[in-house]
């Protein structure tokens, strides 16, 4: 009996010190995996645990935490890059942007958030464009563009409204509230106040925009070679191989930052 009780508090303090430590378990799952998409998924893991603590009010863990999400996540890329894995490379320019944005590296943020908007867009996912767009909304009002960010949110509450995705329009309006706290925008223009016909017509401006959009994105798409890539859990066909970006991390004048960017290879 008292080797049950012993083995029954082992059991639990095991327990205990996994969750109060996961990137502990994350790291001895990563020594027992040989598999490449296993891998990935454990690093970007490892990632979204380091940026639940960027914000820590230590300065040691924050620091560590900030630079330790930046270079998982980029073990991750390179992985789903390998693999041609779109999803993967979308969640990782996203850990990437957020990483850099806790640094108050801006332009990196900002270069690493349009990445993966491009390539939601190339892909067509729509959920993903909406939250890179709301990343990208953050962004631009840590650094005061804030008619920019205005645009960006805009653009993905139509998108969410019209495609019905009210859990990400419920992100959105959160952007909206931080946003409407340092300017006035007019009644017809308020996302909470907006009549349906004023919504309306922006949603056919928004078709409108969208096919322009879809012209200048479609020489990128082309430049992409085309490979077939099929999974037990998720079949996807004629995947575009991704090229990775390359750059200076230390001089972020040299970064892309324009809203209208291609993807550059590694």
């Amino acid at each position: 009996m008292k080797k049950i009780l012993l083995l029954a508090a082992y059991s639990l303090f095991i327990i205990t010190a996994v969750k109060a430590n996961p990137i502990d378990s994350l790291k001895q799952k990563l020594q027992l995996t040989t598999n490449d998409s296993l891998k990935a998924i454990i690093y970007s893991q490892m990632a979204e645990c380091y940026l639940s603590n960027v914000n820590s009010t230590n300065a040691y863990t924050k620091r560590i935490s900030q630079e330790n999400a930046v270079n998982v996540t980029m073990q991750a890329m390179r992985l789903y890059y390998k693999h041609n894995d779109t999803t993967g490379l979308v969640n990782s320019y996203r850990n990437l942007s957020k990483g850099y944005r806790s640094q108050r590296k801006f332009a990196q943020a900002k270069w690493f958030i349009l990445q993966a908007n491009t390539l939601s867009r190339q892909q067509k996912s729509t959920p993903d464009i909406i939250n890179t767009l709301v990343d990208l909304a953050d962004i631009k009002m840590d650094i005061n563009d804030f008619n920019l960010a205005k645009r960006d949110l805009k653009e993905a509450h139509l998108l969410a409204v019209k495609n019905k995705f009210f859990e990400c329009d419920s992100l959105v309006k959160i952007g909206f509230s931080r946003l409407y706290t340092v300017i006035h925008v007019p009644e017809n223009e308020n996302i909470f106040t907006q009549s349906p016909q004023d919504l309306r017509a922006e949603l056919r401006a928004l078709d409108l925009l969208n096919a322009k959009k879809a012209v200048t994105i479609k020489p990128i798409i082309k430049s992409f070679s085309k490979k077939k890539v099929l999974t037990a859990a998720n079949k996807r066909t004629f995947i575009p191989k991704i090229q990775m970006p390359v750059m200076n991390w230390e001089t972020p004048s040299n970064i892309m930052t324009s809203d209208s960017i291609k993807m550059v290879s590694l």
